[in-house]
């Protein structure tokens, strides 16, 4: 019985070990970039921090993208615009939802046509060919990648040209179309081997072998990882290290060498915890686990799939999960649990379909599910599924592929065979024509000697005859360099004339030219300190114009939250209090009407009622106008209480925070709850979704807000005054803080909110408090 393992394929785009390289990058970045960016230069710094952001941090990527359009719109500087749109389609290929990614990347891509600049439309076209790819539209895939092709060729650029063979050559290994793969894997690296790109290397080899095992060939497979496992040690690429293991591992497993399987997979464990690859420690677990299946301990397999799958989840990524629940359910077939099995492989077809799996993966599913329906007596569903396996397995070991090649083998050999046999026969006369041509060519040899000799002579006497020209032609030579000497000398006196006579006139010119100079410098310095002195004078005051504005804000923030605070407390314990002895008058009368009269009783009742849940909703609009868990605990709590009081059945809602240890203003805090009030309402009454994802984190820059669901979305350029009121107000909000809001939604790609308040903001109102 088959089992699953699964084997790595890599992206050159994403080749390098995130979490080291890109935070080396980025911290190099930060170290050089102002506060205020004053030119294009910062900005294309600040754009290229943002780009290494989109690998590992969202919120990071979408504020600095945002900031860098900011800029870009006030310096009129597209490019600028440009590059935050790659940074945001980079972030959603990069969490593998391509469809989202497509939009940026086409706003990109016309811009960079608009500025006639070939080598960014190159770059374009290559992340579009990544993004169709993983949208398995593999026709729209491969053209982007020659449009590419075609601009870089035209430019000669090695490297990007190196980069885009791999992804070609990835594109076609989950095309499963392993001639073109290795093809373009291969010329790939053999320009990466050319420029010593030792960063790539490893990553082309691993590939290599990908396609090696695939077919079979693991002698060769076992070679590339080998080179792949030693390239990536040298560059210290330990992500890349690590999936080389794995990859190894499995050519050991299929030749049965268990041990030496499982000290590469405890290899690859180490190297994924360095650098924290969750997906590669997933593939991991699930190998560990194939392991088992192939030895038939499938009640110690289960244990480690499920480790695999939790991964997987926590990941937040379909890549292999198909796999992991086509395995479990292999294992529950193993244990005769044969209708958990079903299940099991009813999911992992599913998931198959939902996250585009390849041929490979649907190929494995098929062939064991049709192993179940067989030994579960449902024959017709068998033969439907093992007919799918065959179509698929033909791709990779087609017997017709290896038909053809053993039938020309056997041709060449026959032709062969009957060419040797035909020299044998005809090697009596060719020796006999040998020996007569022999003869002939010494004949022809002794006539061409003669020849050779006239020649000679002929030579001779034109050399005597040409000997006695070149004596005439020396003797005219030498009488016109005399003439020539002569002329030169005169010639000489002459120009020694003029150059004295241009060195008084150029000491003249020199004069003037120092007094021009000295009138001008004397102006121009007059003039800068007058610029400097007004420039100064103009930044106190912008100075003091900012921070007059922030104090205003602050009384503004802090006037609201006071008549809030008013409001609720008259509310509380004005109307409160009121309606709470009418509750209790009504019910002493009550009391004295006895049970008598059953009409005014009951109208009782219903006054009764009436007055209870007004006091209620008295109660619940001085909270909501100020929560107690505001004032008395701070932003999360209040938060979470808010969540609270939600049903969770319909909408999951998750709060994830950071750095908030050491507390928020107060001004901040209510402002960031009344924006999060307001967004989780819109939510619930607009976006009909199932997840809602709230995260607060607070950082040396400043503090950063995201809120996303994956709900219908919205067309923001279709709001009309009166149903974008709630936007509205969370935009004026946050702009007292002096923060940014942006809203990135599209229908049926849900909504996400992305808040930034910045630390000086926070710092001011530190001071003020």
């Amino acid at each position: 019985m088959k089992y699953i393992l699964f084997v790595i394929i890599l992206s050159l785009i994403h080749a390098l070990p995130i979490s080291a390289q890109y935070q080396r990058e980025i911290d190099s970045l930060k170290s050089i970039i102002p506060v205020n960016i004053k030119d294009t230069n910062q900005l294309n710094a600040l754009a290229q921090l943002a780009f290494y952001y989109s690998f590992t941090d969202s919120t990071n990527a979408f504020k600095y993208a945002n900031t860098v359009i900011n800029y870009s719109n006030q310096f009129q500087f597209r490019p600028g615009i440009a590059a935050a749109l790659r940074t945001k389609g980079n972030y959603f290929i990069i969490k593998r939802t391509a469809q989202k990614a497509i939009p940026f990347l086409n706003q990109e891509a016309t811009i960079w046509q608009q500025l006639k600049r070939p080598k960014e439309m190159a770059a374009n076209y290559t992340m579009q060919g990544q993004a169709f790819s993983l949208l398995g539209n593999f026709e729209e895939s491969a053209a982007n990648f020659d449009k590419a092709e075609s601009i870089y060729k035209k430019l000669n650029d090695q490297k990007a040209l190196s980069v885009l063979y791999h992804n070609a050559g990835a594109m076609f290994t989950e095309k499963t179309e392993p001639k073109l793969a290795l093809q373009y894997l291969i010329k790939s690296l053999e320009i990466q081997e050319l420029l010593n790109d030792t960063k790539t290397i490893g990553a082309t080899q691993n590939n290599i072998g990908r396609l090696f095992y695939q077919t079979k060939n693991y002698p060769k497979a076992i070679e590339y990882f080998k080179k792949s496992i030693k390239a990536n040690v040298i560059s210290k690429d330990w992500r890349n290290l690590g999936i080389a293991h794995v990859n190894l591992a499995n050519v050991y497993v299929d030749l049965n060498d268990y041990p030496s399987a499982i000290n590469e997979l405890n290899e690859s464990l180490d190297f994924f915890n360095r650098v924290d690859f969750k997906r590669g420690m997933q593939v991991v677990y699930n190998n560990m686990g194939a392991m088992n299946i192939r030895q038939k301990n499938y009640a110690s397999a289960v244990p480690l799939l499920k480790k695999a799958l939790e991964l997987a989840n926590q990941n937040q990524s379909k890549a292999g999960v198909a796999l992991i629940e086509q395995n479990i359910g292999l294992s529950l077939a193993g244990l005769n649990e044969n209708v958990e099995a079903l299940k099991w492989y009813e999911k992992a077809e599913q998931t198959a379909i939902e996250s585009k799996a390849d041929d490979y993966s649907f190929g494995e599913i098929y062939n064991h599910r049709s192993a179940l329906d067989s030994s579960m007596g449902n024959f017709h569903s068998a033969l439907i599924y093992r007919s799918k396996y065959m179509r698929i397995n033909e791709k990779f070991m087609g017997e017709k592929v290896i038909k053809d090649v053993n039938e020309l083998q056997t041709k060449y050999e026959t032709q062969k065979k009957e060419y040797t046999i035909s020299l044998l026969n005809k090697s009596d006369s060719i020796k006999s024509l040998e020996i007569a041509n022999q003869q002939l060519a010494i004949n022809q040899s002794l006539f061409k000697i003669s020849e050779q000799k006239l020649k000679l002579a002929d030579a001779e006497l034109q050399i005597i005859s040409d000997s006695l020209l070149l004596y005439e032609q020396n003797k005219q030579l030498l009488q016109a360099k005399l003439d020539s000497s002569n002329r030169e000398d005169r010639i000489r006196r002459l120009a020694e004339q003029n150059r004295i006579k241009a060195l008084e006139v150029s000491k003249k010119n020199n004069q003037i030219v120092i007094v021009l100079i000295s009138i001008c410098f004397l102006a121009l310095a007059i003039y800068f300190i007058y610029k400097r002195n007004k420039a100064i004078q103009d930044k106190l005051y912008q100075q003091q114009l900012l921070e007059q504005q922030k104090n205003a804000a602050i009384e503004v923030i802090n006037a609201e939250e006071k008549e809030r605070k008013r409001i609720a407390t008259d509310l509380h314990d004005g109307i409160g209090q009121l309606m709470s002895a009418a509750y209790m008058n009504l019910q002493a009368l009550k009391s004295e009407l006895g049970k008598n009269n059953l009409f005014e009783s009951s109208l009782l009742d219903k006054s009764l009622t009436l007055v209870n849940e007004s006091c209620k909703e008295v109660r619940q609009v001085s909270h909501n106008m100020m929560p107690n868990a505001l004032l008395l605990k701070g932003l999360v709590n209040a938060v979470q209480e808010f969540i609270g009081q939600i049903n969770q059945h319909s909408l999951k809602i998750n709060l994830a925070t950071e750095g908030l240890k050491d507390g928020i203003p107060t001004h901040i805090e209510a402002v960031l709850y009344r924006v999060i009030q307001e967004s989780v309402q819109n939510v619930i009454k607009h976006a009909n979704a199932s997840v809602l994802d709230i995260s607060i984190s607070k950082s040396t820059d400043g503090i950063d807000v995201m809120i996303e669901d994956n709900g219908i979305g919205f067309n923001i350029n279709e709001l009309t005054p009166s149903n974008g009121i709630g936007l509205s107000n969370i935009k004026s909000r946050i702009q007292y803080l002096e923060g940014t809001v942006e809203w990135n939604t599209s229908k049926n790609n849900g909504t996400l909110v992305a808040i930034f308040i910045p630390l000086t903001f926070a710092s001011t109102i530190n001071r003020n408090d």
